[in-house]
C-alpha cells in the first residue's frame, strides 16, 4: 500500500491520512491470518483423508517418542485392522518396504504436486502391489525387503485402494501411520498443514513445572512444581505462586493435548515461554528432517525420562540441539535477573487447533550459597560436546565423536564388580541419564580366560548390575569393540547359545490342511535373531516375521504345494552366528 503526500495539507487532515492507513493494513493483516495466510504455503484440500471412517489422532506430528519425534500423524482405525487404506491423491507408488520392526509393510506414493505420502503399519497391500511383492520376496528369499517399482508401474487415482490398515512394525496397536513430506527434500511436514478436518476443542493439559537453576552454564539443581487449573486454559502454581532462585533459571514443563473424541494423550502443537516481555524459547511442529529426530533426546529432561518415565519438555536448548523447529531460540540463554526483582512469566502452550494453555507465576532471585567446586569434586573428566574425546584406561577405551553430545558433561568412571557370566568387570562410565546422540567406540579387554571361539563375546548393557540389553561386538586386538549410543554400565560377555523354535498351532506329525496360518515362536537368550530360513521340502517359502510378538507366520492357502505329507524346516541365526533348526512332517 503506498502513502502519498501532498504538499499544503494541513497537520491534521495527514495524520487522520495516517491512522486510516495503519487502521487498513491492520484490518488486512488480520483478514489474512484469519484465511489462513500461513497455512497456504500447503496445498488445501488437495489430499483426502486415507481412511473412509471418522477421523481420529492416537499420535500428533512431532509428538515426543523413545529416541524420536514422530513423523506423522496416527489414524485410529476403530481397534481394528484390514481397513481400507486409500490414495489421499493422485499418485505413484515410488517405494514398499516391509521390516519386522520400524514401520513394518509401508508404501510411499508421490504425487504432481511435489509432495509424498507414506502409510504405515500396514497389514498387506491390494491385490497387484501384493503379488509384485510376493514374487520379489520368492525370487529374492527374504520377507523383509525394500522396492523401487518401475517409473509408473503402480499409478492411481485419489481414493483408489492401496491397502489394508494393520498393526505390523513396531506399532504398539492397529492403527494408520500417515505422513506428507517434501519429494526434494524429504524433510516430513506436519499432515494437519494441510487441511485434514480434525475435530479439537480442547485446550492442551499441563501438569507440572519442573524449575532448573544453572551456574556458570552448568545444571546445579532441579525442582518439580505441582500446577492447578483455575479455569480452561488457565494454570496457576500451587502455593503462593512465587518462585525464588539463586542462580540463572529455566523451566521445563509436563504437558499433554486431548482431541475431541478421544480419551489419549497426544503430543501438543508448540510452546512459547517469556519472562515479562521477552520471550526465551520457542517451538513449533510444523517440519523437519529425519536426521533431527534424535534430537528428541535434547528436546526433553532426558534424566526424568530414564529414572521416572516423566516427560518434561525443557523450555531451553543445549548448546548442540540442532533441531529446526525453535525458531529464533539461542541455546542456553537464561534471563539475567536482578537480585530481589520480581518478574512474571508465562508460559503458553498451543494445539493445532488453536487452544491454548497459559501458566503464569512469580520470579525472584535471592542471594546465592551455592558452591559449584563441591558439586562436581568428584568429577574426574570433561567429555566436550564440541569436540572428540578419547578415554582410555588400561582395559577400557571411548571414542567419543564430535556431536555425539548435546552439551559438555562431566563423566565419572569405575572399574565395578565382577558379574556372573561376564568375562570381565563391570566397566561404569558417565551416567545412562546423560542423552548421546551420535555412535560411539567402546572397547574392553576380557578379564579372565574366555576357552571358546572369541568371535561369540560381545558388550552387554546394565542396569544397576543387572543384564539389560545387548550392545554387539567384534573381537580386534585383544579388545570387545562396538558402537553404542549410552553412557553406563558395560562388560564382556559371550553367547554360545543357539535360538529357540517353538511350533505354536501345530506339531511334527500334524494335519495342517485345516488351518489358516502356521505360527512358529523364535527366541534368543542374548544377542538376538538375525535372521531365519524356512524351506518345505527345500525350497523357500514365506513366513512373516512379527518381530515384537517373536512369531513366524505362514498363509497356507498361499503356498504352492500339492496335497500330502511334506517336510518343513526352520533354521534361526543369532547375532552371534548361533543356528538351530527344526524339521517337521506335515500333512496338506
Amino acid at each position: 500500500m503506498a502513502l502519498i503526500l501532498y504538499l499544503g495539507q494541513s497537520n491534521s487532515s495527514l495524520i487522520s491520512y495516517m491512522n486510516q492507513g495503519k487502521a487498513l493494513l491492520f484490518k488486512l493483516f488480520l483478514l489474512l491470518i484469519s484465511v489462513g495466510m500461513f497455512a497456504q504455503e500447503y496445498p488445501q484440500n488437495y489430499f483426502k483423508a486415507p481412511l473412509d471412517i471418522p477421523l481420529y489422532l492416537s499420535g500428533t506430528f512431532g509428538e515426543i517418542r523413545t529416541n524420536h519425534f514422530h513423523s506423522g500423524i496416527d489414524f485410529k482405525t476403530q481397534g481394528r485392522t484390514g481397513l481400507n487404506v486409500n490414495c489421499a491423491a493422485e499418485g505413484t507408488v515410488v517405494r514398499i518396504k516391509i521390516s519386522p520392526y520400524g514401520f513394518g509393510k509401508a508404501i510411499y506414493v508421490s504425487h504432481p504436486n511435489g509432495y509424498t505420502t507414506v502409510y504405515a503399519h500396514l497389514q498387506s497391500f491390494n491385490k497387484e502391489i501384493e503379488e509384485y511383492v510376493r514374487a520379489q520376496q520368492y525370487q529374492k528369499e527374504t520377507f523383509e525387503l525394500e522396492l523401487y517399482p518401475p517409473s509408473g508401474k503402480f499409478q492411481y487415482a485419489q481414493g483408489d485402494l492401496l491397502a489394508y490398515s494393520g498393526n505390523t512394525g513396531g506399532s504398539g496397536g492397529p492403527h494408520l501411520h500417515f505422513e506428507i513430506r517434501d519429494s526434494k527434500t524429504e524433510k516430513i511436514i506436519n499432515p494437519l498443514l494441510f487441511g485434514f478436518d480434525i475435530k479439537d476443542s480442547q485446550h492442551p493439559d499441563l501438569t507440572s513445572l519442573v524449575v532448573y537453576e544453572f551456574d556458570d552454564n552448568e545444571l546445579v539443581f532441579s525442582e518439580s512444581k505441582s500446577l492447578l487449573r483455575i479455569n480452561k486454559g488457565e494454570y496457576r502454581l500451587s502455593g503462593t505462586g512465587l518462585v525464588e532462585v539463586q542462580n540463572m533459571p529455566a523451566f521445563g514443563i509436563r504437558t499433554t493435548d486431548k482431541l475431541d473424541g478421544a480419551p489419549n494423550k497426544n503430543g501438543v502443537y508448540a510452546m512459547e515461554y517469556w519472562v515479562n516481555d521477552t520471550k526465551y524459547y520457542q517451538f513449533t511442529a510444523n517440519t523437519f528432517a529425519f536426521a533431527e529426530s534424535r534430537y528428541v533426546n535434547s528436546h526433553i529432561d532426558y534424566a526424568e525420562k530414564y529414572c521416572c518415565n516423566r516427560t518434561v519438555t525443557k523450555l531451553y536448548l543445549d548448546p548442540y540441539n540442532k533441531f529446526s523447529g525453535y525458531g529464533n531460540t539461542k541455546p542456553e540463554t537464561f534471563p539475567a535477573l536482578i537480585t530481589d526483582s520480581v518478574y512474571k512469566v508465562r508460559i503458553v502452550v498451543k494445539d493445532f487447533a488453536g487452544n491454548e494453555s497459559e501458566l503464569k507465576f512469580e520470579l525472584m532471585k535471592i542471594e546465592s550459597n551455592f558452591d559449584m567446586e563441591e558439586t562436581f569434586e568428584d568429577a574426574i573428566s570433561i567429555f566436550s560436546a564440541g569436540q572428540s574425546n578419547l578415554f582410555k584406561r588400561e582395559s577400557f577405551q571411548a571414542n567419543i565423536p564430535e556431536g555425539a553430545l548435546y552439551t559438555d558433561v562431566f563423566a565419572s568412571y569405575e572399574k565395578g564388580e565382577p558379574c556372573t557370566d561376564c568375562y570381565s568387570f563391570i566397566h561404569k562410565l558417565a551416567s545412562r541419564e546423560i542423552p548421546v546422540h551420535k555412535y560411539y567406540t567402546l572397547k574392553i579387554k576380557p578379564d579372565g580366560y574366555f576357552p571358546g571361539d572369541k568371535n561369540k563375546l560381545a558388550i552387554a548393557s546394565f542396569k544397576d548390575g543387572k543384564l539389560d540389553d545387548y550392545e554387539g561386538g567384534t573381537w580386534q586386538d585383544g579388545f570387545v569393540q562396538t558402537r553404542t549410543r549410552q553412557f553406563g554400565e558395560f562388560a564382556i560377555m559371550a553367547d554360545t547359545i543357539a535360538p529357540r523354535i517353538q511350533a505354536i498351532n501345530f506339531r511334527d506329525g500334524s494335519d495342517v490342511s485345516a488351518l489358516g496360518t502356521l505360527q512358529i515362536k523364535i527366541t534368543d537368550e542374548f544377542s538376538g535373531i538375525k535372521s531365519y530360513r524356512p524351506t518345505i521340502d527345500g525350497q523357500w517359502v514365506l513366513f512373516e516375521y512379527d518381530a515384537k510378538n517373536d512369531l513366524l507366520t505362514a498363509d497356507i492357502s498361499q503356498l504352492d504345494i500339492a496335497e500330502g505329507v511334506h517336510q518343513l524346516q526352520i533354521e534361526v541365526y543369532d547375532d552371534k552366528g548361533n543356528v538351530k533348526s527344526a524339521t517337521f512332517q506335515l500333512k496338506f
